[in-house]
Protein backbone atom coordinates (compact mmCIF):
# COMPACT_ATOMS: atom_id res chain seq x y z
CA UNK A 1 0.00 0.00 0.00
CA UNK A 2 1.49 3.30 -1.01
CA UNK A 3 0.94 6.41 0.95
CA UNK A 4 0.74 9.51 -1.09
CA UNK A 5 1.61 12.71 0.68
CA UNK A 6 -0.50 15.54 -0.61
CA UNK A 7 1.25 18.80 -0.91
CA UNK A 8 -0.57 21.69 0.70
CA UNK A 9 -1.30 24.37 -1.84
CA UNK A 10 -3.35 27.52 -1.63
CA UNK A 11 -6.47 26.86 -3.68
CA UNK A 12 -9.58 28.30 -2.10
CA UNK A 13 -7.58 30.91 -0.23
CA UNK A 14 -5.86 31.96 -3.46
CA UNK A 15 -9.20 32.18 -5.25
CA UNK A 16 -10.52 34.47 -2.50
CA UNK A 17 -7.34 36.56 -2.57
CA UNK A 18 -7.56 36.89 -6.34
CA UNK A 19 -11.17 38.05 -6.15
CA UNK A 20 -10.42 40.66 -3.50
CA UNK A 21 -7.28 41.83 -5.33
CA UNK A 22 -9.12 42.25 -8.64
CA UNK A 23 -12.02 44.13 -7.02
CA UNK A 24 -9.50 46.36 -5.22
CA UNK A 25 -7.71 47.10 -8.49
CA UNK A 26 -10.97 47.89 -10.30
CA UNK A 27 -12.08 50.24 -7.54
CA UNK A 28 -8.65 51.90 -7.54
CA UNK A 29 -8.79 52.37 -11.32
CA UNK A 30 -12.23 53.97 -10.97
CA UNK A 31 -10.98 56.68 -8.62
CA UNK A 32 -9.06 58.78 -11.19
CA UNK A 33 -11.90 58.27 -13.67
CA UNK A 34 -14.44 59.69 -11.21
CA UNK A 35 -12.31 62.67 -10.24
CA UNK A 36 -11.51 63.32 -13.90
CA UNK A 37 -15.25 63.44 -14.62
CA UNK A 38 -15.64 65.90 -11.77
CA UNK A 39 -12.92 68.14 -13.21
CA UNK A 40 -14.64 67.92 -16.60
CA UNK A 41 -17.79 69.40 -15.11
CA UNK A 42 -19.85 66.43 -13.90
CA UNK A 43 -20.10 67.60 -10.31
CA UNK A 44 -21.92 64.46 -9.14
CA UNK A 45 -18.72 62.54 -9.86
CA UNK A 46 -17.17 63.96 -6.69
CA UNK A 47 -19.75 61.94 -4.75
CA UNK A 48 -18.76 58.85 -6.75
CA UNK A 49 -15.09 59.54 -5.97
CA UNK A 50 -15.94 59.79 -2.27
CA UNK A 51 -18.09 56.64 -2.35
CA UNK A 52 -15.33 54.86 -4.28
CA UNK A 53 -12.87 55.80 -1.56
CA UNK A 54 -15.17 54.35 1.11
CA UNK A 55 -15.64 51.14 -0.91
CA UNK A 56 -11.90 50.90 -1.50
CA UNK A 57 -11.19 51.28 2.20
CA UNK A 58 -13.74 48.60 3.02
CA UNK A 59 -12.40 46.06 0.54
CA UNK A 60 -8.84 46.91 1.60
CA UNK A 61 -9.67 45.50 5.03
CA UNK A 62 -10.23 42.09 3.43
CA UNK A 63 -7.03 42.09 1.37
CA UNK A 64 -4.52 41.34 4.18
CA UNK A 65 -6.94 38.79 5.66
CA UNK A 66 -7.20 36.95 2.34
CA UNK A 67 -3.43 37.19 1.86
CA UNK A 68 -2.88 35.82 5.37
CA UNK A 69 -5.01 32.80 4.46
CA UNK A 70 -2.83 32.23 1.38
CA UNK A 71 0.34 32.40 3.49
CA UNK A 72 -1.16 30.05 6.08
CA UNK A 73 -1.39 27.27 3.49
CA UNK A 74 2.17 27.77 2.28
CA UNK A 75 1.33 30.38 -0.35
CA UNK A 76 3.50 33.29 -1.38
CA UNK A 77 4.46 35.37 1.67
CA UNK A 78 4.92 38.55 -0.34
CA UNK A 79 1.15 38.64 -1.03
CA UNK A 80 0.74 39.51 2.63
CA UNK A 81 3.51 42.11 2.59
CA UNK A 82 2.15 43.93 -0.48
CA UNK A 83 -1.42 43.63 0.77
CA UNK A 84 -0.42 45.41 3.97
CA UNK A 85 1.42 48.08 1.95
CA UNK A 86 -1.64 48.57 -0.24
CA UNK A 87 -3.93 48.65 2.79
CA UNK A 88 -1.84 51.44 4.32
CA UNK A 89 -1.58 53.35 1.03
CA UNK A 90 -5.35 53.29 0.57
CA UNK A 91 -6.05 54.55 4.07
CA UNK A 92 -3.39 57.28 3.99
CA UNK A 93 -4.70 58.23 0.55
CA UNK A 94 -8.25 58.60 1.87
CA UNK A 95 -7.13 60.68 4.84
CA UNK A 96 -5.16 63.00 2.56
CA UNK A 97 -8.13 63.34 0.22
CA UNK A 98 -10.66 64.12 2.97
CA UNK A 99 -8.27 66.69 4.49
CA UNK A 100 -7.63 68.13 1.00
CA UNK A 101 -3.86 67.69 1.03
CA UNK A 102 -4.00 67.33 -2.75
CA UNK A 103 -0.31 67.94 -3.43
CA UNK A 104 0.36 64.55 -1.79
CA UNK A 105 -3.03 62.93 -2.45
CA UNK A 106 -2.68 63.01 -6.25
CA UNK A 107 0.82 61.49 -6.65
CA UNK A 108 0.12 58.96 -3.89
CA UNK A 109 -3.05 58.05 -5.79
CA UNK A 110 -0.99 57.21 -8.85
CA UNK A 111 1.22 54.96 -6.71
CA UNK A 112 -1.82 53.35 -5.08
CA UNK A 113 -3.43 52.49 -8.42
CA UNK A 114 -0.12 51.06 -9.68
CA UNK A 115 0.37 48.87 -6.60
CA UNK A 116 -3.27 47.68 -6.68
CA UNK A 117 -2.99 46.68 -10.33
CA UNK A 118 0.39 45.00 -9.77
CA UNK A 119 -0.94 42.95 -6.83
CA UNK A 120 -3.99 41.87 -8.86
CA UNK A 121 -1.86 40.86 -11.86
CA UNK A 122 0.61 38.98 -9.64
CA UNK A 123 -2.23 37.09 -7.98
CA UNK A 124 -3.55 35.96 -11.37
CA UNK A 125 -0.24 34.62 -12.67
CA UNK A 126 0.17 30.88 -13.02
CA UNK A 127 2.94 30.63 -10.42
CA UNK A 128 0.85 32.36 -7.75
CA UNK A 129 -0.60 29.01 -6.68
CA UNK A 130 2.74 27.26 -6.36
CA UNK A 131 3.55 26.47 -2.74
CA UNK A 132 6.62 28.09 -1.30
CA UNK A 133 9.52 25.88 -0.38
CA UNK A 134 9.89 24.96 3.25
CA UNK A 135 13.42 25.47 4.51
CA UNK A 136 14.81 22.83 6.78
Amino acid sequence: MTTEIRERRPRLSLLCFRAVAVVTALLAIGQPIFIGSYFAGTFEALGLHSAGAAALQSIALLLPIAAGAVVAVRGRWWFLVWSLVLFLLIHVQAILGYTRVLQVHVPLGVLTVGVAVAVAIASLRRGAGSPREVRA
